[in-house]
């Protein structure tokens, strides 16, 4: 599935969002008590004897605890920021401190200080990913060329670019940081290689088949041609739970979950041999289920910074996720030779994959208006797919590597 839309989405959704008014509030340093860096916002501003206050609100320095967690003020009164410090006269009476109302919802009466206000709330991501397909051997077909003395043996391998491919996550998180989501990823590419003989010149297919004749060969004579053609799709989808910890300044996810997980390559060659049709056709697939383990780090880097403290818009990020998997792999492959001699194959088997993931990059955060936090992540991305063979072939190992632009919302 060719993904060009999709990155346009992505691209017209990163547009979108950098459009909306953000910081719209001000933010006075308070150091919280739950030892979490982060800032008491100040909503709602409005001039009556300096900046008063309708609302005040805790911006945790979590990168994805999402609801600002308002506190409500009584009604009737007007603050003046310089109250929340011990100083100056305002229309009301401050109930403080900011130390003993929770992380939640709105906080109807301020004097409810046991009380625990608890919310779900949604986190949502699409990344356009940027990756070219590698192998331990992917060989389009191999050329012989006879005309000196000695035998030279070439090989010629597809001729793989760069693709882009979707991946999304959805799910839901609360307060504390814990989270439940279903992330989806999929990539799709082909390639093709083929050349014309001259004289003494042949031609086989990039790697034996299981079949009975073992492949094919073409050229012979001057005008013998060979064109090969390879197409590679894989996908993968998780359920997981993760949860947030803070470290000092460092600010990680550790989770795991279940995994699904599929990738199917084909490999097609048609020629002429000596002017006579030849033609092999292979292709095997993986299906398995297993386990996905994953930890990320965020470390703010101090730059930049609109909420005061300990809450950057941006920070550095890396991440690594490894998935063992175990299911089936069924192959299938059809020679034809001069004859016509068709020799056929097909086998299915027992096997374990596993898959390695890391990411590293730069993350900008975004609070909105509505208090929703959006984020724009840039990254380099590595997969390394353990035994997930090639087109020609069931052995050796697939590698995506490239990089991913990421847009995220936790609301």
């Amino acid at each position: 599935m060719r993904t060009n839309g999709f990155v346009g989405l992505m691209i017209a959704g990163i547009c979108c969002f950098s459009t909306q008014i953000l910081y719209s509030q001000s933010d006075f340093p308070v150091e919280p008590s739950n030892e979490s860096e982060g800032v008491f916002r100040i909503s709602n501003t409005s001039d009556y004897d300096g900046p008063a206050v309708d609302a005040v609100s805790f911006a945790p320095s979590s990168p994805r605890t999402s609801d600002i967690s308002p506190i409500a003020m009584p009604e009737g009164g007007q603050y003046t920021s310089t109250e929340y410090y011990g100083g100056g006269v305002g229309g009301g009476e401050y109930y403080g401190p900011f130390e003993e109302y929770p992380q939640g919802d709105w906080v109807e009466d301020p004097y409810l200080e046991d009380t625990t206000y608890q919310r779900l709330g949604l986190v949502a991501g699409a990344a356009a990913v940027f990756v070219k397909p590698g192998f331990d051997t992917d060989t389009a077909f191999l050329t012989e060329d006879q005309t000196g003395p000695n035998t030279v043996t070439t090989s010629n391998d597809f001729p793989y670019n760069y693709q882009s491919a979707p991946r999304i996550n959805l799910g839901v998180i609360d307060n504390e940081g814990l989270s439940a989501q279903v992330r989806w990823f999929q990539f799709e590419d082909d390639s093709s290689n083929g050349a014309t003989a001259g004289e003494n010149f042949i031609f086989f297919n990039g790697m034996p088949t299981k079949t009975a004749t073992g492949g094919i060969a073409a050229g012979g004579q001057a005008g013998d041609f060979i064109q090969t053609s390879s197409n590679i799709k894989l996908y993968t989808i998780d359920v997981d739970l993760s949860q947030e910890l803070n470290f000092e300044r460092w600010q990680t996810t550790f989770g795991g979950g279940y995994r699904h997980a599929s990738v199917s390559q084909q490999y097609s060659a048609v020629g002429t041999a000596s002017g006579a049709a030849v033609s092999s056709n292979a292709g095997h697939r993986f299906d398995g289920n297993g386990i996905v383990v994953f930890g990320e780090a965020r470390r703010p880097l101090g730059l930049f910074d609109r909420r005061t403290k300990g809450t950057s818009s941006l920070s550095f990020i890396t991440s690594a996720k490894y998935a063992a998997l175990w299911g089936n792999s069924k192959y299938a492959a059809e020679d034809q030779t001069p004859g016509p001699i068709a020799a056929t194959a097909q086998t299915t088997s027992k096997k374990s994959l596993s898959i390695t993931e890391v990411q590293i990059g730069m993350q900008a955060d975004f609070v909105l208006q509505t208090g929703a936090l959006v984020w724009v992540r840039a990254a380099w991305d590595g997969m390394w797919w353990s035994g997930a063979g090639s087109a020609a072939s069931e052995s050796g190992d697939l590698s995506l590597l490239g990089g991913s632009i990421t847009l995220g919302m936790d609301w």
